[in-house]
């Protein structure tokens, strides 16, 4: 049997990505332009809950009521007690009035937190305010996520333009995933014939290296392809009434499809 680890590994992060779209859709109330903004709580969010020590002391993150919130956007809860605040900034394009907000006091008492592109370019400009003697003393931390991820996830949802570096900087992390996955997997499958006889050392050595190369291979295509034909299915139905999880069930479907076919054509080259 064929392994298709990493056509899984892709399919299964469009799908995740999919579902941060369509619940971003609809905490912002319909296709808002700045969806990539909510994008980014989303997923900040889910990497609070995710974390194995969240996971074991029940910690998890929660969005605040309102998608507009003035100081919290996104809440650390641990037993019913909030142990965390977090104003969210995906504004790399608008960074000057969001060093001006902070100046002013308007997230006193909140962590700013911003994407790594965010920070990079906050930091930036609390330089260039202090030499004209605006002193900022509240800092900007990242939340390790990208705008080019939160900008990617949004245009998979409700359309838009794509930037190529976007396309391969997923490409090359889901081709990582898949690797490691598939060659994971091959480890212990082949691992169980050699402890058994039925191959020698140097088979097991050379299936976990093709099937890790191979995982890479499916995965990142399978990504490349889920990203461009979501973004172009989303684009195609902006102005038509289709649920929001259309393209992103589009995309999984694109995944699948090329992952396989791109695994498929390297299982062939070793038969």
């Amino acid at each position: 049997m064929k392994q298709k680890t990493g056509t899984a590994a892709a399919a299964g992060r469009t799908a995740y990505e999919a579902k941060v779209g369509a619940e971003a859709v609809l905490r912002s109330g319909g296709k808002n332009p700045q969806l990539k903004g909510v994008v980014h709580e989303i997923l900040y969010r889910d990497a609070i809950t995710l974390t194995p020590e969240n996971l074991v002391s029940g910690t998890k993150g929660v969005l605040s009521k309102s998608a507009t919130a003035v100081r919290d956007d996104v809440l650390t809860m641990r037993g019913g007690a909030v142990v965390g605040r977090a104003q969210l900034k995906d504004t790399l394009n608008s960074v000057e009035h969001t060093v001006r907000q902070a100046a002013s006091g308007k997230y006193t008492g909140t962590k700013l937190m911003g994407t790594k592109e965010t920070v990079e370019a906050y930091n930036a400009a609390v330089t260039r305010m202090a030499k004209s003697g605006t002193v900022v003393t509240q800092k900007m931390t990242s939340t390790g996520i990208s705008s080019a991820d939160t900008s990617r996830i949004a245009a998979q949802t409700i359309g838009g333009s794509l930037q190529a570096a976007s396309v391969a900087k997923a490409a090359l992390t889901s081709s990582g995933t898949g690797a490691v996955l598939s060659g994971g997997v091959e480890a212990v499958l082949s691992g169980v014939k050699l402890a058994k006889g039925e191959i020698d050392g140097e088979e097991f050595v050379g299936n976990v290296a093709k099937e890790t190369v191979g995982g890479g291979l499916s995965a990142a295509a399978g990504t490349a392809a889920a990203t461009v034909v979501g973004a172009g299915a989303a684009t195609a139905l902006a102005s038509v009434s289709a649920p929001v999880w259309v393209p992103g069930a589009i995309a999984v479907g694109a995944a699948v499809a090329v992952g396989s076919g791109i695994k498929s054509l390297w299982d062939s080259l070793w038969d």
